[in-house]
């Protein structure tokens, strides 16, 4: 007979099996980290949370480990182990119900509701529609890429071009969310149809720049805050997680580029397509460009109407950090400045109203985002420009990275003191 290895522990040391109060904690943990996922919360934020979560629970020996594709969970001492691995799809920015989800945890490790209850809210937050209904979601891509248009120096038959192309891929994304399959080649199918509509638009209508307005309708699907949460989780020591949505990120931009060539020799063989120098509108434009962008990206991201005010006053601090520290450190670094300046203001919102801070960030952070750069680099790949496209490459990954260390400093000045 083979004897069992000494284990140090006796009979009556083992831990009983769990009460009904701890399965329902750590069934609500397991629900909740799948809802932050779901509502684009980094790796590193949502371990933090959980982490925060169980130990408020009781739930002291909680390990968790999250990538954008699973969550692992793990329960008990090590003799009695439970492990969960959760197969999560990626996640869409929808900062109402990640506040609610924030409200309902604070709630649940105040003891103020029982982890069961937390769970059937829990669900009724997922289930709920969406804040703004389609058609006004659908508008506000219109209005978004319109007024980004302003901010690459078009004119205005550029930004009517945009708006109208980026109106159209609103309502492209509502018919495709209906399919799986259909939603996979979205971004593919996206960027042909905007770059063959600009093209058009272009041959019918001189005065616009089917370039610029290509890239301003796209600017919505450009998977900039992928890259930027990517190298978040990169410094942040999150080394599989952020490679996995870097190269994420990447596949996305391929899948942009290649539909905007095959768009650009759809119209190429129909019509002729011009090009030609834009004049840039006034400077009270951009501001005006501003305010519009800024709304129509906080109904995209379906934030609540009283974080608007918040969001607006975050992206005029980013914009106007960015052109000052433009004038400082330069074209690639000066966005640092912009992104220490929401930073902050993004975490004395979460002190002062007691809210998460992605509320304010992610709509402002948007904006900030390098993914026309990334994609510039890539159509200048596709066109055999290597030069220019490993530059413009090369640029892009410094500004993310300078977008990162903002934030990061600003999190070091002035601490959210919240778990999300």
């Amino acid at each position: 007979m083979v004897a069992l290895p000494e284990t140090g522990l006796k009979a009556a040391e083992l831990r009983l099996p769990r009460t009904d109060a701890e399965r329902e904690a750590i069934a609500f943990v397991l629900a909740l980290g799948k809802a932050l996922h779901r509502y684009g919360t980094s790796a590193n934020r949502l371990e933090e949370c959980i982490i925060t979560c169980c130990r408020e629970l009781e739930l002291d020996d909680a390990e968790v480990f999250s990538t954008p594709t699973t969550i692992i969970m793990s329960f008990g001492e090590p003799v009695e182990l439970r492990t969960r691995m959760m197969r999560v799809e990626g996640g869409e920015l929808d900062m109402g119900k990640l506040a609610q989800v924030d409200r309902l945890a604070d709630q649940v490790i105040a003891h103020e509701i029982t982890a069961a209850a937390g769970l059937a809210r829990l669900d009724e937050i997922i289930a709920a529609p969406r804040r703004y209904g389609r058609v006004v979601s659908t508008c506000m891509h219109g209005v978004t890429a319109g007024a980004l248009a302003v901010f690459f120096g078009g004119s205005l038959p550029d930004v009517a071009a945009a708006a109208m192309i980026g109106l159209a891929l609103g309502v492209l994304a509502q018919v495709v969310k209906r399919s799986t399959d259909q939603a996979r080649v979205f971004e593919l199918i996206g960027a042909a149809f905007a770059a063959f509509a600009a093209g058009l638009i272009s041959a019918v209508w001189p005065a616009v720049r089917p370039s610029l307005a290509t890239v301003a309708a796209l600017i919505v699907l450009l998977p900039g805050m992928s890259l930027t949460v990517a190298m978040t989780e990169l410094a942040t020591r999150n080394p599989i997680a952020g490679t996995a949505r870097l190269m994420s990120a990447v596949i996305v931009l391929l899948e942009l580029v290649v539909g905007v060539a095959i768009g650009e020799r759809l119209v190429l063989a129909i019509v002729d397509v011009h090009q030609r120098t834009p004049a840039p509108l006034p400077e009270v434009a951009r501001w005006v460009a501003l305010v519009a962008s800024a709304i129509g990206v906080s109904i995209v991201v379906q934030a609540a109407p009283r974080a608007f005010g918040w969001i607006l006053a975050a992206c005029f601090v980013g914009y106007v950090g960015t052109r000052t520290g433009t004038a400082w450190l330069g074209t690639d670094l000066g966005v640092l400045v912009g992104a220490f300046g929401l930073g902050v203001l993004a975490n004395a919102y979460a002190r002062w109203l007691d809210r998460p801070a992605q509320v304010v960030l992610v709509p402002a952070v948007l904006l900030l985002v390098p993914g026309s750069m990334g994609f510039r680099g890539m159509s200048s790949l596709l066109g055999h420009d290597t030069l220019t496209g490993v530059e413009t490459l090369f640029a892009m990954f410094i500004v993310a990275i300078a977008i990162v260390a903002g934030l990061l400093i600003a999190n070091a000045v002035v601490s959210p003191r919240r778990i999300l």
